[in-house]
């Protein structure tokens, strides 16, 4: 196995060299690929997403997707997206925030106001607005544009949604994007956290099974999400935006 092209996956190996569970890992994917069973781009995403099995907090394989991008499961979510008129129309403004969110001047707005609300989730999880390694992104096409708005807004939607920014809450509006979109990196976000749960923690498998059906169910009955512009509604209270969505103004979380 090539060293280069591990590194290519692995993108940070420890002093250089890839453990050897995961060397052993991608010796096996691409005898598949070189048997014509998977595709390289196939081949590659598995390697990346196996880094949240072994480390869980390294998080970097969830922004390395862009080789999948081709697939045809992003294509159907494309297909989705585009069938809301909102949406639609984003994507085809290019549609972003001019700067990153200053948590300071959010701060100032009423404490009820989702801007407010939103900076203090931040802070109570100690959370950088710009955390987000770099895109290895080099074209302007719809998935690119669509992953740079996530960015923006994926923690203004844990607040709204009322899901914390643990794991369970990571799985529900994963679910949630499925739900909406079919968003296939979110399938595969929560195939792979069932797979470390299995392996690491099997006692949480109802609890994260309760996130997901919250997700799932959540997600049919919202406007999609993708679609809003957020900053539209820093000012308002949260309780109102929230009820414009068809969402529970104090919303539960699962324990």
């Amino acid at each position: 196995m090539d060293q280069s092209f591990l590194n290519q996956v692995y993108f940070k190996p420890q002093a250089g060299q890839v453990p050897q569970n995961q060397a052993a890992l991608a010796q096996t994917l691409m005898g598949l690929y070189k048997a014509g069973k998977l595709s390289l781009d196939i081949v590659l995403l598995l390697l990346r997403f196996s880094k949240l099995i072994l480390n869980p907090d390294d998080i970097s394989p969830i922004f390395k997707g862009g080789s999948f991008r081709n697939h045809k499961s992003f294509q159907l979510a494309l297909r989705s997206l585009h069938a809301d008129p909102a949406t639609s129309e984003l994507i085809r403004s290019r549609y972003l925030a001019p700067a990153p969110y200053d948590l300071a001047q959010l701060l100032t707005l009423p404490e009820n106001s989702l801007g407010h609300v939103y900076a203090r989730h931040m802070q109570n999880y100690k959370l950088d607005v710009v955390f987000y390694p770099p895109l290895e992104d080099t074209q302007d096409d719809d998935i690119a544009y669509l992953r740079k708005r996530a960015r923006q807004t994926h923690d203004v939607h844990h607040v709204v949604l009322g899901f914390p920014a643990i794991d369970s809450g990571e799985m529900a509006i994963s679910a949630f994007y499925l739900s909406q979109n079919n968003i296939p990196l979110s399938a595969l976000l929560i195939g792979f956290g069932f797979l470390t749960a299995i392996l690491r923690s099997p006692e949480r498998i109802e609890e994260l099974m309760d996130a997901i059906m919250l997700g799932w169910r959540r997600g049919k009955e919202c406007p999609v999400f993708l679609g809003l512009k957020w900053e539209d509604y820093f000012s308002l209270p949260i309780d109102q935006v929230r009820a414009e969505l068809n969402l529970p103004i104090e919303p539960k979380w699962i324990r």
